[in-house]
C-alpha cells in the first residue's frame, strides 16, 4: 500500500506526522518528514512536537557540524527558512542521536576527497533545488529533493547513493538499536529525516518489529501563493 508523506495541492505543501506503534511493546516512534526549506511556522510546530518526545533520532551532524551547509542555509532569495536555521534539535536538552552515513575513509587523501565531495553535494542540492531550477531539477513544490531525477546516469546515481541509500542504511540500523534497547519503555522516539527517507523507515518498522501507523496528521509546510 503506498504511503504519502508529503502533499502538494492547491492549498499548498504538507507534511505527514506519524505515529507507529507496536502491540508487544509500549514504545512508538514518532515520524516526521522533513522538507529542508518551508515556512518558519512549520519547524515551529515541529519542534513543538518534538519537546514531547524522549529521544530523537535526525539527519545531520548537529550543533557545529557542516558549516559549510549552515552559511549556505542562511542565504535565501524568498520568505521560507532552512531547516538548519529554524529547526535547532540540540536545544531541546533531549538526546539526539545524530546519523549522518559516510564510509570511513582511510587515508588524509580520502578524507579530504570524502570532504570535498560532501560539501559540493550540499551546495549543488541547494543551489539547484533552492534558489531556481534552470535545469528543471527538484524543488519544494515537488517534494523536496529526493526524487527520481536523481537515479538516472553515473552522477546521479553517486549521488542518491550519498543522498538517500546510504542514509536510509544508518537510518534504519540506529531505529533497531533504540527499539532493542528501549522497545519495553512507555516513550516516544522522534525520527526527524527528510521525507525521502520515511518508506525506508516505514518498511523496515513494519517488517522486521511489526510496527503500524496508529495515527498521522498534517503540517503545513508551504501555504499556496494568496
Amino acid at each position: 500500500m503506498a504511503m504519502q508523506f508529503i502533499e502538494s495541492s492547491i492549498v499548498g505543501v504538507r507534511s505527514s506526522v506519524l505515529t507507529l506503534e507496536r502491540r508487544a511493546s509500549p514504545m512508538r516512534f514518532a515520524l516526521f518528514p522533513m522538507v529542508h526549506v518551508a515556512e518558519r511556522s512549520f519547524y515551529d510546530e515541529v519542534t513543538a512536537r518534538v519537546r514531547d518526545c524522549a529521544l530523537i533520532v535526525a539527519e545531520g551532524l548537529g550543533e557545529g557540524g557542516a558549516p559549510v551547509q549552515r552559511r549556505m542555509a542562511r542565504i535565501r532569495l524568498d520568505d521560507l527558512v532552512d531547516q538548519t536555521v529554524a529547526l535547532d534539535l540540540d536545544s531541546l536538552g533531549i538526546p539526539v542521536f545524530w546519523e549522518y552515513a559516510r564510509r570511513p575513509p582511510r587515508t588524509s587523501a580520502e578524507r579530504l576527497t570524502e570532504t570535498a565531495t560532501d560539501s559540493f553535494g550540499a551546495i549543488a542540492l541547494r543551489v539547484l533545488g533552492r534558489y531556481g531550477d534552470p535545469i528543471h531539477l527538484p524543488n519544494l513544490d515537488e517534494s523536496d529533493d529526493h526524487d527520481d531525477r536523481w537515479t538516472e546516469g553515473r552522477f546521479n546515481r553517486w549521488m542518491r547513493d550519498r543522498v538517500v541509500d546510504r542514509r536510509d542504511e544508518a537510518l534504519v540500523r540506529r531505529l533497531a538499536s533504540v527499539h532493542r534497547e528501549c522497545h519495553d519503555q512507555p516513550i516516544t522516539v522522534a525520527v526527524v529525516y527528510g521525507a525521502g527517507h520515511m518508506p525506508a523507515v516505514v518498511e523496515y518498522l513494519r517488517g522486521e518489529f511489526g510496527y503500524f501507523v496508529q495515527d498521522a496528521e498534517w503540517l503545513i509546510v508551504r501555504n499556496a501563493p494568496s
